[in-house]
């Protein structure tokens, strides 16, 4: 079990804490983490399943190397390829107790909807998450929301394909200059096959404060809402979601008011 203190009560009441996990999943560096949570919102009749991005340099490296020295893998049937280094991080967070938390939430809550959300790298693992839990049966697609924020590619066309038509409720949330989900284009491994975000993407061009407008692509990739810019593309606006420094917000246990940690 991860020591992390995750405040809920601050921001949306009805919603509680259930387990969080954190598990090694580096051979090389014991100081790198894959961490994700379990909560449940009687309220709302949802249970939530999140994962953390990437933290620190170390873990950042190490899904580059993964990244060009496994490349993407078949792990859903005929479904398309994914990064091995995401699923086998996802695969450690699973066997390392959220298989038995979420087991645990659907069997005392078996009508709830679930949401399938995360971050950079946890994006990525939600997707990972929910095409697991469909494939083995756990979830109907239908009964599943997911929401990703500032995730890079994670597999192929075919997976992305496959996705989509699986998934009726799913949105790629990227703020402006974003760096991280325009990344990687081209599968490092074999420098040939072309990555795939699954749609539906929704790009903020502003600071993402109340209020401030957003467009819609049905189209993820291909000269549509983010991929129109090029130019510019910062590691700044990968931290700050809906005005608000997520890392440091986290990291101190997310306070109510969040008017330190804006952009602007």
């Amino acid at each position: 079990m991860s020591t992390v203190s995750l405040n809920f009560s601050n921001q949306i009441p009805t919603i509680k804490l259930y387990q969080v996990r954190s598990v090694n999943c580096s051979a090389d560096y014991s100081d790198i983490t894959c961490l994700g949570y379990t909560a449940y919102d009687t309220t709302q009749k949802v249970i939530i399943i999140s994962f953390r991005g990437s933290h620190g340099p170390h873990q950042n490296q190490q899904l580059a190397d993964g990244m060009a020295s496994g490349g993407l893998e078949y792990y859903f049937g005929n479904t398309g390829k994914v990064f091995k280094v995401v699923y086998d991080s996802f695969i450690l967070l699973w066997n390392g107790g959220m298989h038995q938390d979420l087991r645990q939430l659907k069997y005392k809550y078996p009508d709830f909807e679930l949401w399938v959300n995360g971050h950079s790298l946890g994006g990525m693992l939600s997707w990972v998450a929910s095409s697991y839990l469909v494939i083995s049966g756990l979830y109907k697609p239908e009964n599943i929301k997911v929401v990703a924020f500032g995730a890079p590619r994670l597999g192929d066309y075919d997976f992305a394909n496959w996705y989509t038509s699986t998934f009726p409720y799913s949105f790629h949330i990227i703020h402006r200059f974003d760096l991280i989900p325009r990344v990687p284009k081209i599968d490092p491994h074999t420098n040939t096959t072309v990555l795939f975000h699954p749609r539906t993407q929704v790009w903020y061009n502003n600071y993402m404060k109340v209020d401030d407008e957003y467009q819609i692509c049905e189209e993820a990739d291909g000269g549509y809402c983010s991929d129109t810019v090029t130019d510019g593309l910062t590691m700044t606006d990968h931290g700050y979601y809906f005005n608000v420094n997520m890392p440091a917000w986290g990291r101190d246990g997310c306070p109510k008011n969040i008017s330190d940690y804006g952009q602007l």
